[in-house]
C-alpha cells in the first residue's frame, strides 16, 4: 500500500504545483472536479483499508509525511535561499488550493485526519509562515469574498459593508491587473499565503482597531487614490510594501 501510496500522492502534489500557476475563480471549480475524479479512488480505499487496519494512527502518519518529505527532497536541492523561499510559495499554494481540498473532499471519517497531520507536518518542517487546513467550501467561499483579508478586515473596522467602493476597487485592481502580469500574480499569491495568518494575528490584540486604522492611513487609502489616479504601478509598489511590512511584523517578528 505504501508504494502506491507514495506515488500518487506525490503525483497529486506535482498535478497541484501545475494548477496553481492557473489558480483562478473562472477555472478552480472545473480544475478541482477533473483532478478530484482522477484522484477519488484512491482516498476511498485509504478510508477502507483504514477501517480496517489495528494500527492506523501509525499508518496515518505515515500517509502524511508521503508530501511534507517530498518537498524536503526538493528544497534541499535548492542552494538560493530567495529561489527556495519562492518555490515555498508555490508550494503552500498547491497544498492549500489543490490538495487538502482534494483529500478532505467527499465521504471518508479518515480524509480530515490525514490532511490535519499533513498540515501539522508541513507547519514543522517546510513552510515558515503557518498554513491552514483547507476545504473546496472553503476555497469557493473565498472567491465569493474575493479573498481581500486584510482589506476587508480593515473596511469592517472603519465600518464599511463587504461591497464597498474601496473593497470593489482594489479587488477590481486586483483582478484586471495584478493578475494579469507574472509580478503581480507573485503578490497576489504571497498575499493569499500570509494575510489570513496576519489578520487572525491582529485580531488578537488589543489594539486591532488602531492596527486597522493604521494600515488604511498607511497603505490602503493611497493605495486607493493612486488607482484613481490611474497610476497602477505606483500602487502596486505600495501594495507589495504592505504585504511585505506586515508580514515582517506580525509573522516572523
Amino acid at each position: 500500500m505504501y508504494s502506491e501510496a507514495q506515488e500518487t500522492l506525490i503525483n497529486l502534489f506535482e498535478d497541484a504545483l501545475v494548477l496553481g500557476k492557473r489558480f483562478k475563480r473562472d477555472v478552480y471549480s472545473n480544475d478541482f472536479e477533473t483532478y478530484y475524479n482522477k484522484y477519488k479512488d484512491f482516498f476511498v480505499n485509504v478510508n477502507e483499508s483504514l477501517r480496517e487496519e489495528e494500527g492506523k494512527e501509525e499508518v496515518i502518519v505515515e500517509l502524511a509525511r508521503i508530501i511534507p518529505t517530498y518537498v524536503n527532497e526538493k528544497l534541499e536541492k535548492v542552494a538560493q535561499k530567495r529561489k527556495r523561499e519562492l518555490l515555498i510559495l508555490d508550494y503552500n499554494m498547491a497544498l492549500v488550493t489543490y490538495v487538502l481540498p482534494i483529500i478532505n473532499y467527499g465521504d471518508g471519517e479518515y480524509r480530515k485526519t490525514i490532511s490535519e497531520k499533513i498540515v501539522e507536518l508541513w507547519n514543522n518542517n517546510i513552510s515558515n509562515v503557518a498554513i491552514q487546513n483547507a476545504t473546496y467550501e472553503s476555497i469557493t467561499q473565498g472567491f465569493k469574498q474575493r479573498l481581500c483579508y486584510i482589506t476587508t478586515a480593515v473596511c469592517e473596522n472603519l465600518g464599511k459593508p463587504d461591497n464597498c467602493y474601496e473593497l470593489e476597487l482594489l479587488r477590481n485592481y486586483r483582478d484586471e491587473y495584478l493578475l494579469e502580469e507574472e509580478a503581480g500574480r507573485d503578490i497576489v499569491k504571497q498575499y493569499y499565503n500570509v494575510a489570513p495568518t496576519i489578520v487572525k494575528q491582529i485580531n488578537k490584540r488589543d489594539d486591532a482597531k488602531e492596527i486597522y486604522n493604521k494600515i488604511w492611513t498607511e497603505y490602503l487609502s493611497p493605495c486607493i487614490h493612486l488607482i484613481e489616479d490611474d497610476k497602477k504601478e505606483a500602487c502596486k509598489e505600495v501594495y507589495s510594501n504592505m504585504v511585505r511590512n506586515l508580514q515582517k511584523k506580525y509573522i516572523y517578528s
